[in-house]
Order: structure tokens, then C-alpha cells, then sequence
């Protein structure tokens, strides 16, 4: 057994996802104390946990498609199929790195244990029979999908314990007598109630609120556009994704154009709640998003392995840099 063939199975190339509990963490910071360690140390502790959660899932689903990835022209090639790991091994690794990402979940917030388990079971449900809805037509998007607003959770709770940005909903029944000879009060001798609700947050917590939707809604983009880039661009792609026989490319369009413009509004609304001034990037978001749906549809299309639209593609790798420096100079501005 070779350290660098588990390492490997962790899916190094993928834990750039990690940093996705930034998105979640940005708000909750905005209310927290200012302690110079705090920050680094919970962003660390964090993007550990995801990592080693991450390891599990790649690990259990790497395990339930073995025999599927042996016919894949490049997941023939990592340890399960190519025979450098076996399956009992495996298993053994993903229960080890899921106990210590529980164990540290724990230690953090019970929240980050409870996110951390419901991403393992997804994954579970996502890729193990008889459910195994990796096979079953939206499921394999819109379950999958779920993942990343999770992670976006992860960095919220990481420092919401120590700031007041907390969603609270209040009502009271307030009985009347206003109406007490109505057929309500007379059959049932209780008069109709008043509902006295109300809603309190704050900006910041419209802002996570927006983050949630912006990164579910932008997950079912990717995920539908992966889908067609495999549909388009893989030959025989069905084999190893037999849920590929069950869409058709009209559909796959249909689902990233609404997620398209729910995950516009979602960027809108974080805008306008972290600082109005951001909205103006609004048409940027779009440029960028639509950018990456026309990627989708050049020969070999990078847009069916995102990582490496995220790594390779100098150009918008450029352009996404260029737009995350106007956002960071218009919230100091």
C-alpha cells in the first residue's frame, strides 16, 4: 500500500472545493469580534474538515464504481480500478477519514458534525444501491447539487457562535373576541385567532441567505453543463454514466439556463446586502457565467472535468480574478 495511491484517492485536484466554506464564512466574519488568530485558525480547521469529508465521499463513490470507472478512458486510472488500492482497504480509509472529520466537527460545532454527516449520507444515497440516485434523471443534479450550499453552512457556523447574526422568527396566537358568534366559536367554542408574526435578521444574515441560493443554484449550473459535456464530448460516455441515456440535450440546456438566472438573482441579492455598490457586477457575473456556458459547447469542452476550466484556462481563470479584485475593492471602497 502506497501513501501517495491514498493520497490520490482523496482526489487532490478537488480540494479547491474546500474553499468553498469562504463563501459562507465572509458574512458571519463581518459580526465577529476582531481576534487576530481566530480567524486563520477556524478558516484552517475548516477547510480540513472538508477536506477529509470530500476524501470520504470521493472514496465511497470510487468504491461503488469500480467496475463502471475500468471502462472510463482516465478513471480507469486511479487507484480502485487500476488495482493499487482494493476495495476493503478503501473502506477502511473512508471510515477513518470520516471519524476524524466528525471528531472535528464536534470540536468546532455540533452544526459542522451534523453538515458533515448529512454530506456523507447525500453521497451515500447519491451512489450506493438500491437508492442510488446517481442513476435516476435530476436527482444526479439537483441531490448533488445540495453539497455545496452545505459547505457554504460549514464556514457560517465556523463563526457564527461568536457574532449575534442570527435568523430569528417570532409569532404569538393572540385569541379574540371580535368574532365570537362566527360558526367557528359556535361549534367548536373558540374564536378565530390572530397571528401576530414577524421576522428579524440582519443584512448579514440575507447575505448567507443569498450565498445558500447563489451556490446551490450556480452547483446545478455546473453539474447540468458537466452532463452535457459529457453527452456532447465523451464517446460511449453513457457506459460509465448510464444516467446520460436518460436526458437529452435540450433538457440539460433547459436546467442550466434556469439555474443560470436563479443564481443571477442570488448573486443580486448578496450584492445588495453586503453593500449596494456590488451590484454593479451584476452584468460581470453574468458575462462570466455565460462565458462558461458557451465552453460547453467547443469541441472536447473543458466544461465536463470543471477543474479544469478552474485550472487550465488562463483566460477565465484571468477574468474570475479580475472580477473577485473589483469585489474586494468595492467592499473597501
Amino acid at each position: 500500500m502506497e501513501l501517495k495511491a491514498f493520497i490520490e484517492l482523496m482526489r487532490p485536484r478537488q480540494w479547491f472545493k474546500s474553499l468553498y466554506i469562504i463563501f459562507g464564512a465572509i458574512p458571519a466574519i463581518f459580526l465577529t469580534p476582531f481576534r487576530p488568530l481566530l480567524i486563520p485558525w477556524l478558516l484552517l480547521l475548516g477547510i480540513i474538515n472538508m477536506i477529509l469529508i470530500q476524501g470520504t465521499i470521493y472514496t465511497i463513490n470510487d468504491i461503488t464504481d469500480v467496475e463502471k470507472d475500468k471502462l472510463h478512458p482516465k478513471k480507469k486510472n486511479r487507484p480502485l480500478p487500476s488495482g493499487k488500492i482494493n476495495k476493503n482497504e478503501a473502506k477502511l480509509f473512508a471510515l477513518t477519514l470520516f471519524l476524524i472529520a466528525f471528531v472535528m466537527g464536534i470540536f468546532i460545532d455540533l452544526r459542522i458534525a451534523i453538515i458533515d454527516v448529512l454530506l456523507v449520507v447525500i453521497n451515500m444515497a447519491y451512489s450506493i444501491s438500491p437508492i442510488r440516485l446517481k442513476d435516476v434523471k435530476y436527482w444526479d443534479i439537483f441531490l448533488i447539487a445540495i453539497n455545496f450550499p452545505l459547505r457554504v453552512g460549514v464556514g457560517w457556523y465556523l463563526f457564527e457562535p461568536y457574532n449575534q447574526a442570527r435568523f430569528q422568527l417570532m409569532y404569538k396566537i393572540v385569541s379574540t373576541n371580535i368574532v365570537s358568534n362566527s360558526i367557528q366559536a359556535l361549534l367548536f367554542n373558540t374564536p378565530p385567532r390572530i397571528i401576530d408574526f414577524s421576522m428579524k435578521f440582519s443584512t448579514v444574515t440575507l447575505s448567507f441567505i443569498s450565498m445558500v441560493g447563489l451556490t446551490y443554484f450556480l452547483a446545478t449550473f455546473l453539474l447540468s453543463l458537466k452532463r452535457l459535456g459529457e453527452k456532447l464530448w465523451i464517446k460511449n460516455a453513457e457506459k460509465s454514466r448510464p444516467v446520460l441515456k436518460k436526458y437529452s440535450t435540450s433538457s440539460l440546456k433547459a436546467i442550466a439556463l434556469i439555474s443560470f438566472i436563479l443564481s443571477t438573482m442570488g448573486f443580486f441579492f448578496l450584492a445588495f446586502s453586503l453593500k449596494l455598490s456590488l451590484v454593479i457586477l451584476t452584468p460581470y457575473y453574468i458575462g462570466l457565467t455565460w462565458w462558461y456556458y458557451k465552453l460547453t459547447f467547443k469541441k472536447d469542452s473543458p466544461v465536463k472535468t470543471p477543474e479544469d476550466v478552474f485550472t487550465k484556462n488562463k483566460l477565465f481563470i484571468g477574468a474570475g480574478g479580475i472580477f473577485l479584485i473589483l469585489m474586494l475593492v468595492l467592499l473597501l471602497l
